[in-house]
């Protein structure tokens, strides 16, 4: 039946699916070693997204300034099972710069939280790299050969703004701002909502929940519009 239901699209991945599984060779070639572990700073922007399957044991590997296949040569990033290329560097963090100021660092959130997409959209083929290279070049057939109406990239796509809240939001960031300068992330852990939230009878007070407690913004009066950077911030303070 999956082959009457679209023939062409059967035979072509059929016939492409070796050339994705050479293309995951090479990058192994290329990129050799162990590549790296998250950090806790991306912990932060992954778990609220992914936190139900994501455990120490995973051993999903990043590699920084990767060496790409020419095929692939435009592409910010890939992921082959539990191994995820990036172009760019590795990017710490600093703790003296607002998440807000820090654009090098969002722009890598970004991408690795559309990478982590593609690591969940593996292990739902049972962890085999034929069956999600078969599947995911079908779907590019399937949909006019368009990578963005690609399914598995829509879906990545949509992941990666998630946690816009939290990542770009000029309150939702302030969380992190205080995780960051107080040291919280032994304590609390990290987010397990992709947005905060709003106390029905305190104005000005913001909550956000972690994997262990929760953090609350006190501001001296309520935001008009929570979100908006033409707010102030600079009164909001923080408890765990």
């Amino acid at each position: 039946r999956l082959f009457t239901r679209n023939p062409v699209c059967f035979i072509f991945s059929a016939l492409l699916t070796p050339g994705f599984l050479f293309t995951d060779l090479s990058f192994l070639v290329l990129n050799p070693g162990n590549g790296e572990p998250i950090t806790a700073d991306q912990d932060y922007f992954i778990n609220p997204l992914h936190g139900s399957w994501i455990s120490p044991d995973d051993n999903i590997r990043l590699y920084y300034n990767s060496i790409f296949a020419p095929v692939l040569g435009l592409a910010d990033g890939i992921t082959f099972g539990n191994r995820i290329y990036l172009k760019l560097d590795r990017s710490a963090i600093n703790v003296n710069t607002p998440l807000l100021s820090d654009i090098g660092f969002r722009q890598r959130t970004r991408l690795l939280l559309h990478e982590y997409a593609h690591v969940k959209q593996y292990r739902d083929f049972n962890d085999s790299q034929t069956a999600f290279g078969f599947a995911y070049l079908k779907a590019f057939c399937q949909y006019g050969f368009s990578y963005r109406a690609n399914p598995f990239e829509d879906e990545a796509f949509v992941k990666q703004q998630q946690v816009n809240k939290l990542l770009q939001d000029p309150l939702g960031t302030q969380f992190m701002d205080k995780w960051k300068l107080n040291n919280w992330a032994a304590r609390i852990g990290s987010p397990t909502r992709t947005d905060y939230e709003t106390h029905p009878n305190r104005p000005g007070e913001y909550h956000l929940r972690f994997q262990r407690g929760s953090i609350t913004l006190n501001c001296n009066r309520p935001l008009a519009r929570p979100g908006y950077i033409g707010e102030s911030l600079s009164s909001c303070t923080a408890r765990i």
